[in-house]
């Protein structure tokens, strides 16, 4: 009883691994850099809500500005420009605590802390 055949199915699985995780790298490259250049643009897809099999409203981010679409296999129509979204909490924070911060001292709040101590 031989076993030849054993060595190729070994090499054929080996180069179908090896194939399928080389495709697998090239397809994760291709999203990563398609996503690094949709940055560079300033362009990003906020939301996307399906409301028909085939259309679609999306909210589109384009340096700055805010618009609502309306998308369907044919045309896509601008439905409303929406304001610049308000910024977080967080960050009208930080920027209140630094403006404070670079702000001088009024004389009334430095000679009422000369006062206290």
């Amino acid at each position: 009883m031989t076993y030849d055949w054993i060595h190729p199915m070994a090499q054929l699985a080996l180069g179908l691994g090896l194939t399928a995780v080389a495709l697998w790298a090239v397809f994760t490259a291709m999203k990563n850099l398609q996503r690094r250049r949709g940055a560079r643009t300033g362009l990003s897809i906020v939301g996307v809500i399906a409301v028909g099999t085939r259309e679609r409203v999306v909210l589109l981010e384009a340096e700055g500005m805010r618009l609502l679409l309306g998308v369907t296999p044919s045309s896509i129509t601008l439905l409303q420009r929406l304001p610049e979204p308000p910024t977080p909490f967080t960050e009208q924070l930080n920027a209140a605590i630094d403006e404070r911060r670079t702000a001088p001292p009024s004389p009334a709040t430095s000679e009422g802390e000369g006062a206290r101590r």
